[in-house]
Order: structure tokens, then C-alpha cells, then sequence
């Protein structure tokens, strides 16, 4: 998996109890190509929304893979 194939765009509320989102795009930002978005009170619960989504539409290895490595990365900060 090339450096840059996918890439995240957050929406963190400044409302509080507002849902994060998350948008996750393949090709990096050009062509701009949405995968999948999730949404959760926080980002580690947006990022495990978004992977269930993938998971859900059956999306590639690469792209469960990249979205599961972000979601370990946001449980052990």
C-alpha cells in the first residue's frame, strides 16, 4: 500500500455532546473519492463506526487494514 493512498477528514464539533465525523477518501485528495464516513461521541468511536462500515460493504484489505491500524493507533495514545 503506497504512502498516501487513503486519507482522513475529521468534523470535531465545538459543541459539546455534538458527534465527531469522519471521512475516509482513497486516492489521497486528488481524484477525491469518498470510501466510507463514521460518526461516534469521540474520534476512537468514529474510527470504529467507520470500520464497521467498511466491514459491512465488504470493502478491501487495504482499506479495513489502513482504518483498523488508525483505530489501535487512537485506543493506545
Amino acid at each position: 500500500m503506497g504512502e498516501g493512498r487513503f486519507a482522513l477528514e475529521w468534523d470535531r464539533p465545538a459543541l459539546p455532546g455534538a458527534s465527531t465525523h469522519v471521512s475516509l477518501f482513497e486516492g489521497g485528495r486528488e481524484p477525491l473519492h469518498t470510501v466510507a464516513s463514521g460518526h461516534g461521541p469521540g474520534e476512537t468511536e468514529a474510527l470504529s463506526d467507520l470500520l464497521k462500515t467498511l466491514k459491512e460493504r465488504d470493502e478491501s484489505d487495504d482499506t479495513i487494514a489502513f482504518v483498523s491500524d488508525e483505530v489501535h493507533g487512537a485506543r493506545t495514545k
